[in-house]
């Protein structure tokens, strides 16, 4: 009876289990095999969301989706690398004007933040993509790519359309951009499943179950 007793009064956070991860670790040939395969990958979304581009301010690319789950797989530095190489190769590959350095840099931005995402201590990877996505597609995709177009455009080319159009007004015109961030966390959660069987997320924590 004793011993029931204690078991049942064991803090909390002592009735977790670590949930393993086969993350590979950064600068191995694995790590660096995992992030050339993503940059491929995303590389063929962005020439997807070419394909879904409805107008300029709103495109169905799921290229985010891929950009979530590398910065989750190779953390911060990997995510960045895989987020920036596959904008600037992509820009090559599909070219559409002069590459906008500052773009290629919220490219940037959004993987080291979606890997930072992915060190918090919540106990779940769904949470993580969510927070992720949301920190992601508002103040990467949604503020500074915007503010990086606004800029390339009215001070850089110096166009004419763009001399009287504020800053406010064109990020209020892309708020579609969170639409398309929705649809990359729904990807990016639908993949969980699998991921989580390749064990390819951060490990999480979970708690056990009380012994009465």
């Amino acid at each position: 009876m004793k011993r029931h007793q204690q078991e049942i009064a064991t803090p909390d956070n002592n009735n977790i289990d670590t949930v393993r991860s086969h993350k590979p670790i950064f600068g191995t040939t694995k790590w660096l095999t995992y992030a050339a395969v993503f940059t491929a990958l995303a590389i063929v979304m962005k020439f997807l969301g070419q394909l879904l581009t409805l107008t300029d301010s709103f495109k169905i690319t799921p290229i985010y989706a891929v950009w979530l789950i590398a910065a989750a797989t190779l953390g911060p530095i990997g995510g960045g690398a895989v987020c920036g190489l596959s904008d600037l190769i992509g820009a090559i590959v599909i070219p559409q004007g002069a590459i906008n350095p500052l773009l290629n840099l919220g490219c940037i931005m959004y993987g080291v933040i979606a890997g930072l995402c992915f060190k918090l201590p919540t106990r779940t990877n769904l949470s993580r993509f969510i927070i992720a996505g949301v920190l992601c597609t508002v103040f990467v995709t949604l503020i500074f790519d915007s503010f990086a177009i606004w800029v390339w455009c009215k001070y850089y080319l110096k166009l004419a359309s763009w001399a009287d159009r504020a800053l406010s007004v064109y990020i209020a015109s892309r708020a579609l951009q969170c639409a398309v961030g929705a649809i990359n966390i729904a990807i990016t959660v639908m993949l969980l499943p699998l991921l989580n069987k390749l064990k390819l997320l951060p490990a999480t924590r979970k708690k056990r179950s009380l012994t009465v």
